[in-house]
C-alpha cells in the first residue's frame, strides 16, 4: 500500500511559536488536518494530576496531566481514514504538542520533526503576558515550566536515535522566515 499521509510533528518549549507555526502550515496546505496536543489536558479533577504542594497547583507539564493514549488513537482514525478512499496525492496530517515527542508511537509516526526553542529569558517575556485555565500561580514558571522543559529536551537530546532526526528551530527568528523554510521542505516531501 502506498502511504497516504504525511505527517509533520511540531514540539519545543512553551510560547515558541508551535501553535502559530502549525496554524501556517494548515493554512498554507489547505486540505491539511491539525491535531493538538493541548486538546487532550485531562480536567482539574483527574486523579492522575500531580500536585505541587508548595504551589497549591497541577503540575500541568508532565505527560501525566495529558490523555495522550486518546490523541494518539484520534490520530490512528484519522490515519486510517483515507485508507478507503483512493488518491494519488499524500494528505498532510499536522501534530502540535509541547510533549509530542514523549510519546513514541506518536513520534514514529512523524515523518518530518520540528522543535522549536528560546532562551529562558525570551520564554518568560512571552509566557508572562498569556493567559492560562487554570492561571499559572507566582513561581510556577521558574519551578515547574522551564525545569520540566529542559528535562523533555534533554531527554531528546540524549536519545541519539530521536534527536538524528529533528529539526531544531530558534523560535525567536522572525515567523515568515521560519514558515518559508518549512514550508519549502514539507512541498518538496509532499511532491
Amino acid at each position: 500500500m502506498v502511504k497516504q499521509w504525511f505527517v509533520v510533528g511540531i514540539s519545543g518549549t512553551t510560547c515558541s511559536g508551535k501553535s502559530t507555526l502549525a496554524n501556517k502550515i494548515h493554512d498554507y496546505f489547505p486540505t491539511s488536518i491539525l491535531v493538538r496536543q493541548d486538546n487532550y489536558f485531562l480536567p482539574p479533577d483527574d486523579p492522575r494530576h500531580v500536585k505541587i504542594q508548595e504551589l497549591n497547583h497541577l503540575n500541568w507539564e508532565l505527560p501525566t496531566s495529558l490523555d495522550t493514549q486518546k490523541m494518539y488513537s484520534d490520530v490512528m482514525k484519522i490515519l486510517q481514514s483515507l485508507g478507503k478512499n483512493s488518491t494519488d496525492s499524500k494528505m498532510l496530517l499536522i501534530l502540535d504538542g509541547f510533549l509530542l515527542f514523549e510519546h513514541k508511537a506518536i513520534t514514529d509516526l512523524c515523518d518530518c520533526k520540528y522543535f522549536l526553542t528560546l532562551t529562558k529569558e525570551q520564554c518568560w517575556e512571552r509566557r508572562k503576558n498569556r493567559i492560562y485555565e487554570p492561571p499559572d500561580v507566582p513561581g510556577y514558571f521558574d519551578k515547574i515550566v522551564w525545569p520540566e522543559f529542559i528535562k523533555y529536551k534533554d531527554e531528546i537530546i540524549q536519545n541519539n536515535e530521536l534527536y538524528e532526526t529533528i529539526t531544531f528551530i530558534d523560535g525567536s527568528k522572525d515567523m515568515e522566515e521560519i514558515c518559508e523554510m518549512v514550508f519549502k521542505k514539507i512541498g518538496q516531501l509532499l511532491s
